[in-house]
Order: C-alpha cells, then sequence, then structure tokens
C-alpha cells in the first residue's frame, strides 16, 4: 500500500491557486512554473502544487491538464470534482478509512507514517496537504463508483470502475426497461473491484463495508 509522495511544504496559498486555477484558462500544453507564475504565485514554495495536482488527476505525467481539471472550472461541480480526485489519488489512506478526510491533523500523521515509511517531518506536511485539499472539497456523495485509477497516471493498488454494455444479445435473450418492445436493448452495469496487496484484514474489511454502504 502507498500514498502519493508529492505534498505541499505550505499550505497557506492552496485555497487561493484552486481559486486562480477555476478563474484562469486552461494552459495550451502544460501546466509549468511559469504558469503558475501567471496565475500570481512566484514563490518556489508554491511550485509544489504541480506534483500535487498530478496525484489528485488533474494533470496528467507531462503536466497536461486532465477533463477532471477542466471540470473543476465548473463551479457547480467543482467540489465533488475535487473529492474524486482525492478520493483517487489517495485511494490506499481511503481504503485503512472511508472518512479520511474527516480525521485529525494527528491521524493523519499517524496513517501517512503507516503507508509511507516517512519521517515525522514529511508524514506531517503529507497529513497537512491532504487536510488542506480535502478542505476544499465535497465528499458528502460518498465513494464514486466510476472513478478510474488511470486518470493521474498511477496505480496505488485500488480501482473501482463501472462497465455498462448494450445491446440485443445474440442468444435472443433481453432484460431491462422495455423488454419485448420494438427497439430495446439489455442492461447491464458490472462493478470491478481491484484489491491493493495487503495481509492486514482490516484493508479488505474497510473496502468491503464501504462497498456495501455505498453500492447497495
Amino acid at each position: 500500500m502507498a500514498v502519493p509522495t508529492a505534498y505541499l511544504t505550505s499550505t497557506k496559498n492552496t485555497a487561493n491557486i484552486f481559486t486562480a486555477i477555476q478563474k484562469a484558462s486552461v494552459p495550451p500544453n502544460s501546466f509549468t512554473h511559469e504558469f503558475l507564475k501567471q496565475l500570481g504565485f512566484q514563490s518556489s514554495g508554491d511550485r509544489p502544487i504541480i506534483p500535487v495536482l498530478k496525484a489528485i488527476g488533474f494533470l496528467d505525467e507531462s503536466g497536461r491538464p486532465t477533463e477532471l481539471y477542466r471540470l473543476y472550472k465548473d463551479p457547480a461541480q467543482a467540489k465533488r470534482a475535487l473529492a474524486k480526485g482525492i478520493r483517487t489519488g489517495y485511494a490506499d489512506l481511503f481504503a485503512i478509512d472511508n472518512e479520511a478526510h474527516k480525521r485529525s491533523g494527528k491521524d493523519l500523521a499517524g496513517m501517512f507514517a503507516r503507508l509511507s515509511d516517512k519521517g515525522d517531518s514529511v508524514t506531517a506536511k503529507m497529513g497537512l496537504t491532504f487536510s488542506a485539499l480535502a478542505g476544499l472539497a465535497d465528499f458528502s456523495g460518498g465513494v464514486e463508483p466510476s472513478v478510474r485509477i488511470a486518470e493521474n497516471g498511477g496505480d496505488s493498488g485500488q480501482l473501482v470502475e463501472s462497465h455498462v454494455e448494450t445491446g440485443g444479445g445474440g442468444d435472443g435473450h433481453q432484460e431491462g426497461v422495455g423488454s419485448g418492445a420494438a427497439g430495446t436493448f439489455a442492461l447491464r452495469h458490472d462493478i470491478h473491484v481491484h484489491l491493493p496487496l495487503s495481509t492486514d484484514v482490516a484493508v479488505y474489511d474497510a473496502i468491503f463495508k464501504s462497498l456495501r454502504e455505498n453500492l447497495m
């Protein structure tokens, strides 16, 4: 199990940076340090926001804005989009505690220490970074079944994806709405869960508990 190694050395400008991202045009190529300066953040202490944006799926590995980045620019969708990115990027953290975004800084530091094997100074900053991001997001919708790890180019071990198939079916069997009427089609919704490798049974208990609570 692992968590993103990216973290902010200072979170004082985090909210302002995300506000600027929402208001500014999407960079045509990559989100660079120069673009960050154009947004009004010239301090070297603000630069770590770029790997953090990659970790939560707002930028791909080359720094190009993703669809999640663009979704965040819609004020009506912004907080939910950020929550989706956080749940994806920090999937292993949420595998331990589905309400990790509600935990105290001390609790988070301990969780990050467990998942990253980093020292106290780094895990404290990781916890502060997570808290700063979570404070700007809306987790009220619970787990998003359609979240894909591939959005941030990484693989943190857990993937929950949805799949819908349509079609008449070659065996003449159809199911779903309007069965037997002209132009009907069959619907099937599959959910695939890729479990992280762990010797801790509690990790799997937490995952299946979350699935039971949010998908039933």
